[in-house]
């Protein structure tokens, strides 16, 4: 099988104390031999007993011990004997057990053996099974599938562990960066942790890795304690922790009735994945039905880690941003941050790019605006694309949007050149109307069936389609096997996906008043478009394909029949690229992130009702732009402000907020340290640009809570970020944007956790200016 499991290494075992190793034993024999609470060591005859056990019909007399020496077998086992033979004389059935930490050697067998019709000898390991038979399970468990880790290309969920690259781990409150060899010496502390991730990041491969770890630790006798992986997408519907935890057991071939016993005993560390595919989180219309259907949702989750005993750990994953907050988050999980510390999975840096292709092979330079998420290098490189891929120039105002086009139209080109009867624009028409009609769903990742790629493919061509093209479509880039069905498709990026969606919109802003079917299919969207997409409409604007006048009035007729969602995705090009000046009304939306940038939003009239908005970031201090307003909104975190007593009346009606941030308060600590104020105006870009990964700014953002003289030396950091990777610009003059590189992330996490003490040139540079 592809991962090798033992149950027999045994090469740096725990030491532990007999007062410890005995506890153990009288834990287990508790469950296993009593019928009453409160069982265990005794004194009888004048002699400890290190647990006497009744269970209405039999006596269980057990001793324990660390030792190997054949004289203490022996006196264990006489001691055994005597009371067994005690209670049988009194007419009761007995029997004895002398438990070894170590596999009992053949001395110790020997010594017993003359006494064998009353006191068996066995291991720890033996004992345990009695209770649980956790290496059969481990042994089952390692070769069934974990989470999302799934090979689209061989179709197949045996992905190679050399295949991973361990990606970077933080801390979500202060960016301290860990790892897995971390995360599971914490767990043996019974520390509790959330994880989450962007799709396609590996963040199942982690959890995989962590459960191999821990495993170890097991099977090393480093710990009493066993990891079991559970899948969320295997328990839908499931509302009592008990039967999760059975049917988890049978998917093992484990029994049911003993895995529950060991964990309520204490001897199970939880692995739980995919806390977001238990649920739907598209648009319901209600905000509030929304967050109560999510709760009710993960009610079995919550109950399972409240039933989990407090000596144990529990890890829990999820994708990032499926709730609107972490405090939603914790709530609904039942996780709060007393207990579980929530760590974020990045994509890779450019180091870890680098190794994950060296381990595929391959040795290409990627460019800036390439995703270097390992589900989908590993796609372009098993489609024998990366080197095509890598090969795409970015420039213009808007280079990432650019790219992103150029690619589309690369592979599309391409894979018609290797077919025949259909043509580019047919598979680029097919990508965009597949990827909008994914925009539609519950999920980004929504499986496509054979039949719905017919129906699109007749959608957008007005053909019925052929044999041959069945087949393309199947194996057309951009696609992989669904882990639900085989004979299922799903996007294998969501950049991917918000690129080809985004070339749609542009179809539709070119002749906004056509009668194509397609532009139903993107009035019904409930994702918007992510920093991608966007950026892919501004590049076409920038090259004059189409015009901001044509876009803003194809955003006001949007508005004016009532389809908010498409003219949220036109809005937000078009205040990249010019002011718009009608007064808009957006309502029932679902946005991820809103930053108010005053020199942006100030001249914009515009009104947000009923949505759903997960991270708004204010000015930290004055008053917010007039003609902007937020009513019955539920928003799950406000950044810039300390509390709804900051925010004006005029501007919030009738909202409910989660939490309000201390990022603020973070970068205020930062200005006011004793740091050179060039290191501490540095600092504070990084944090704006690098605290989530692949998000832009606008210039006025990385100004924006700065003091007079910090206002005054920050182009001069921006443009020494700039010269050093640090940053890369795009956008227009007077709206300029500034993004992260996957290069410098690594180096600039370090910095935001230790300016003082790191050594960078960047650094430096930065304190020269305060001189």
């Amino acid at each position: 099988m592809l991962n090798n499991f033992s149950v027999t290494k045994r090469n740096t075992m725990r030491t532990y104390t007999g007062e410890e190793f005995e506890n153990e034993v009288k834990r287990i024999c508790r469950r296993l031999f009593s019928n009453s609470v409160g069982q265990g060591s005794e004194k009888i005859d004048g002699r400890e007993r290190d647990g006497v056990f009744w269970n209405g019909d039999f006596f269980t007399v057990v001793e324990a011990t660390t030792e190997r020496k054949k004289e203490k077998a022996l006196y264990d086992a006489k001691k055994t004997h005597d009371l067994v033979s005690k209670k049988r004389s009194e007419n009761n059935m007995a029997r004895g057990y002398l438990v070894t930490l170590h596999e009992p050697t053949a001395d110790q067998r020997l010594a017993v053996k003359k006494y064998e019709k009353t006191t068996t000898i066995i291991s720890f390991d033996e004992l345990r099974s009695m209770l649980f038979d956790a290496a059969g399970y481990l042994r089952t468990r390692s070769e069934r599938p974990f989470g999302s880790v799934f090979d689209h290309v061989t179709h197949t969920f045996e992905v190679p562990r050399t295949d991973f690259v361990e990606p970077t781990i933080v801390d979500a409150h202060n960016y301290e960066r860990l790892s897995v060899e971390n995360i599971a010496a914490k767990i043996k502390k019974s520390s509790n942790f959330i994880i989450t991730a962007e799709y396609g990041i590996g963040k199942s491969m982690l959890l995989r890795e962590l459960f191999y770890s821990l495993l170890s630790d097991f099977d090393n006798g480093k710990t009493f304690r066993f990891p079991v992986a559970i899948n969320l997408r295997e328990h839908l519907g499931q509302t009592d922790q008990i039967e999760l935890l059975e049917r988890h057991a049978r998917n093992s071939a484990a029994d049911p009735r003993k895995l529950v016993a060991a964990w309520s005993a204490g001897y199970v560390d939880l692995i739980i994945d995919g806390f977001d595919e238990l649920s739907t989180r598209g648009w319901t219309g209600d905000h509030k039905k929304l967050r109560e259907f999510k709760r009710s949702t993960h009610a079995v989750v919550k109950k399972l880690i409240r039933d989990t005993p407090r000596g144990s750990s529990v890890v829990i994953s999820g994708r990032t941003n499926y709730f609107d907050s972490d405090t939603e988050m914790r709530e609904a999980l039942g996780a709060p941050p007393e207990t579980f510390q929530h760590c974020i999975v990045e994509p890779f840096d450019s180091e870890q790019a680098t190794e994950f292709l060296k381990k595929k092979k391959h040795s290409e330079s990627l460019p800036q605006w390439l995703p270097t998420r390992p589900l989908f290098l590993s796609y372009l490189i098993n489609k024998n694309i990366l080197t095509e891929a890598a090969s795409v120039t970015a420039d213009g105002a808007f280079p990432e949007g650019q790219a992103w086009s150029q690619l589309l139209d690369m592979i599309a080109g391409r894979e018609s050149d290797q077919s025949e009867g259909v043509d580019k624009a047919t598979i680029l028409e097919f990508w965009g109307l597949l990827a909008t009609k994914a925009r539609q769903g519950d999920s980004l990742q929504k499986s496509f069936s054979p039949t719905d790629m017919d129906n699109v493919f007749h959608d957008a061509t007005g053909n019925t389609v052929t044999e041959d093209e069945r087949h393309l479509l199947l194996r057309l880039p951009g696609l992989g096997i669904s882990s639900d069905n085989p004979s299922h498709r799903t996007f294998i990026d969501t950049d991917f996906l918000n690129a080809a969606s985004a070339s749609l919109v542009v179809k539709h802003v070119q002749h906004p008043y056509g009668e194509e079917a397609f532009r139903e299919d993107l009035r019904d969207v409930t994702e918007q478009l992510n920093h991608v997409g966007s950026q892919v409409i501004c590049s076409e604007i920038d090259k004059g394909t189409i015009n901001t006048g044509l876009l803003g009035a194809c955003l006001e007729q949007e508005l004016t029949t009532g389809c908010h969602s498409l003219a949220f995705d036109l809005f937000i090009p078009l205040i990249l690229l010019d002011t718009p000046e009608t007064y808009m009304t957006f309502e029932g939306l679902d946005i991820s992130e809103l930053d108010i940038c005053e020199d942006v939003w100030e001249p914009i009239k515009v009104d947000f009702s009923n949505c759903l908005i997960s991270n708004l970031i204010l000015p930290p201090q004055g008053d917010l732009p007039q003609n902007l307003h937020f009513s019955e909104c539920l928003i799950g975190r406000i950044e810039g402000r300390a509390s709804s007593n900051d925010l004006p009346e005029e501007t919030f009606t009738s909202c409910e907020i989660g939490s309000f941030t201390t990022s603020y308060e973070v970068n205020n600590d930062v200005l006011s340290s004793e740091l050179p104020i060039g290191v501490r105006v540095l600092v504070v870009t990084l944090r704006k640009v690098y605290a989530q990964y692949g998000i832009s700014r606008l210039e006025s953002a990385l100004l924006r809570g700065l003091d007079h003289r910090s206002k005054m030396i920050a182009p001069d950091v921006i443009e020494i970020l700039r010269r050093h990777g640090f940053l890369v610009e795009a956008g227009r003059k007077g709206k300029t944007i500034y993004a992260g590189t996957s290069e410098k992330r690594k180096e600039a996490l370090s910095i935001i956790q230790s300016p003082a003490s790191y050594s960078s040139p960047v650094i430096d540079a930065c304190r020269s200016i305060s001189q």
